[in-house]
């Protein structure tokens, strides 16, 4: 599979180890080691697909 640069967004100002897995039916998880406000890290994972839906462009995780 080739390299798929994650989204951009504010979360990677306090986010690391920040990458894109693949899930099911083309899409993906976006994984990442997150900051907690007492300074500690934890590792996050959001299912993240951007689908058409009917013509509009949605966040779709689940489909439309």
């Amino acid at each position: 599979m080739p390299t798929t640069a994650p989204p951009p967004g504010t979360y990677q100002q306090t986010s690391r180890n920040v990458r894109l897995e693949p899930a099911e039916q083309g899409r993906f998880y976006l994984i990442a080691e997150c900051q907690k406000t007492d300074g500690t890290w934890q590792e996050s994972k959001l299912k993240y697909d951007i689908a058409n839906c009917n013509g509009q462009l949605k966040f779709a995780p689940d489909g439309c």
